[in-house]
């Protein structure tokens, strides 16, 4: 029996919160003092142990830097075993939001690092318990009012520490204030305001779907990790795809980097990426075999001056000799001017080998050759239909996950629906504006005996294309340069000018390296993948629903371009909370750059001005 299992009874927090559990679909809890996460690895134990609990706990957490820089020691510390495993996610917590997912994604963890208002209006919820605890700053009126944007009527509050809330200042928050537990520092209330709620002031929809059945066409990246953020929720999945086997078109890439994307501005491209290689990194550990279908370890970015790539030797940065000297590479080649950034926190990941594991669910059903021509909406379903006109499946909800070819089935499908379908403003325009760009991987074998054995890092260098070595496939450890980028064609791409161009870029990143392979290249002994990406017009995935119903029943997620591994495992949770009506997983700003009404938005800003 596990020594917290009286722990419900014991603390005011869990009793006010564990009491309410029922086998309801989910259950959301808001804490503005994560701390050393006491609370919550005490709810945790609960949730495993009761019989009737919620499908799904979803806990936000409120901690400082300081706190958040000091969790994973602090947890490690711990004698428990629910903080050790929690101590293995919590790496790389910068400011902002970051989900952590835990017991195979039924538990969500959102941690928000940063002052209590500013990560309280990143919120887009409405929780059913809220702990709040004692801060720096005493409960004002715009503290309680930022509070009550984060709650839904009947939404229980826990109040503790000193100085608590004034009763006056609560009720004008819409807050009742209800009899104080007996317990010291306590208050209890409750959120019920005396005026009607604007039903949309927090959630994309009016209420959370219930988990039904989902279709989900394309089985790649992006369509296998919302098959598989759904299934955790209890929906049933069926995945469409034209090819025979799951990830047949970009995503059979076969290896690809998850690393964060850097911007002297930290722009939403980049700090998406950092959030989502965070999760993708979680995804890897709990899924794959480490050393064969994905290695950590951290790459390096080298800072490359395109005004002057002829003249720069890139070469490792000195700043990493401690990371060179552990992992047996010491350089004896120059070091060359480029600057350079670290990332500790990188891998290399075979994209096939994850998405067969996302869909290794018994919730989720992959349908190989199986082409959606067209969808056909019959009261509350969907029906897919192939070229012929034959019903493939039926759906309470579609998302597109194919790509570049979302664009021609919403065309179809706007030819056949009424004219007064809810579509969102501008989303045609919006997949009509997708670009497919062509690419090409150079891949050989690791020479035996290379010529320099600095020539190949033990980590990937990327930059200016990247460079992987020592991946291990079935011909032994392999190694991979690129990629090229081309505007969509319809014409194949010639493979021995592209290999051409990755080597003339591998020459620039890592000369060395270049060296060691000139031969492999030169008598054609250098393989080629090739495949499509499909980019927005900046940059950003494309996730949300493309009708503007109360309730969306059709719903994006795609454009991913390059970096699939980066945004594919994040955007799923995205468009999952959206869709349940859940805590995001990222801050609500970052999540508006991602939706698919955001363009609308910027034209109607423009137009005010």
């Amino acid at each position: 029996m596990n020594p917290n299992a009286g722990a419900p009874a014991e603390h005011p927090a869990i009793a006010a919160t564990v009491s309410g559990w029922s086998t309801h679909a989910s259950c959301i809890v808001l804490e503005t003092g994560f701390g050393r996460g006491d609370i919550f690895l005490r709810h945790w134990c609960s949730w495993r142990e009761q019989a009737k609990h919620p499908a799904m706990l979803h806990w936000v957490g409120i901690l400082s830097a300081a706190e958040a820089a000091a969790l994973p020691g602090v947890l490690q510390t711990s004698p428990d075993g629910l903080a050790a495993c929690l101590a293995d996610a919590c790496f790389g917590l910068d400011g902002g939001l970051h989900r952590v997912l835990l017991d195979g994604g039924q538990v969500s963890l959102t941690l928000c690092v940063g002052e209590v208002p500013a990560m309280l209006a990143q919120q887009a919820l409405g929780a059913d318990h809220v702990l709040a605890h004692a801060a720096q700053q005493p409960w004002d009126k715009w503290r309680l009012k930022a509070l009550a944007r984060c709650c839904k009527r009947g939404t229980q509050l826990l109040f503790s520490g000193a100085p608590l809330p004034e009763p006056h200042l609560l009720g004008d928050a819409g807050f009742v204030t209800l009899a104080t537990p007996a317990w010291p520092l306590q208050q209890h209330a409750r959120y019920d305001p005396h005026w009607q709620l604007r039903s949309n002031r927090q959630l994309p929809h009016a209420a959370p779907a219930a988990p039904g059945r989902c279709a989900v066409i394309g089985a790649g990246m992006a369509g296998a990790s919302v098959a598989r953020a759904l299934a955790m929720r209890g929906w049933r999945v069926d995945v469409y795809d034209t090819q025979t086997a799951p990830a047949g078109g970009a995503s059979g890439l076969p290896m690809g980097l998850v690393v964060p994307h850097h911007s002297a501005d930290d722009s939403p491209r980049s700090r998406m990426s950092r959030k989502g290689t965070r999760l993708m990194l979680q995804h890897a550990r709990s899924l794959l075999r480490e050393g064969q279908d994905w290695k950590p370890g951290g790459a390096l970015e080298l800072r490359i001056d395109e005004a002057g790539l002829e003249d720069v030797e890139a070469e490792v940065l000195s700043h990493s000799k401690a990371r060179q000297a552990a992992t047996g590479w010491s350089s004896h080649s120059r070091f060359g001017p480029t600057p350079g950034l670290w990332h500790p926190h990188a891998a290399w990941i075979k994209p096939a080998c994850l998405i067969a594991q996302w869909l290794d669910h018994p919730h989720i059903h992959f349908h190989g050759a199986a082409a959606v021509h067209a969808l056909q909406q019959r009261g509350t379903q969907w029906l897919l239909r192939d070229a012929a006109g034959v019903e493939q499946g039926q759906a309470d909800i579609v998302v597109l996950a194919n790509a570049y070819g979302s664009a021609a089935l919403v065309q179809r499908l706007v030819a056949d629906l009424p004219g007064d379908f809810p579509w969102l403003p501008d989303v045609l325009d919006k997949l009509q504006a997708l670009q497919a760009m062509d690419g090409t991987l150079s891949m050989g074998i690791c020479p035996a005996l290379a010529p320099d054995a600095t020539a190949f890092p033990p980590f990937p260098v990327n930059g200016h294309g990247s460079f992987v070595s020592g991946v291990p496939t079935e011909h032994g450890p392999a190694w991979y340069a690129g990629s090229t980028f081309h505007a969509y064609t319809v014409q194949a791409l010639e493979p021995s000018g592209e290999h051409a161009t990755n080597l003339k870029k591998l020459q620039t990143l890592l000369p060395a390296a270049a060296h060691a392979l000139a031969a492999q290249f030169a008598h054609g002994k250098v393989k080629a993948w090739q495949g499509t990406r499909c980019i927005s017009h900046d940059r950003l995935p494309l996730v949300g629903p493309l009708d503007s119903s109360p309730n969306p029943t059709l719903w994006l997620c795609a454009a991913m371009g390059a970096r699939g591994l980066s945004f594919s495992a994040l955007c799923a949770e995205l468009l999952a909370a959206w869709l349940g009506a859940e805590p995001l997983p990222i801050e609500n700003n970052l999540a508006t750059a991602l939706s698919t009404r955001r363009l609308h938005k910027q034209k109607e800003k423009t137009a005010a001005a």
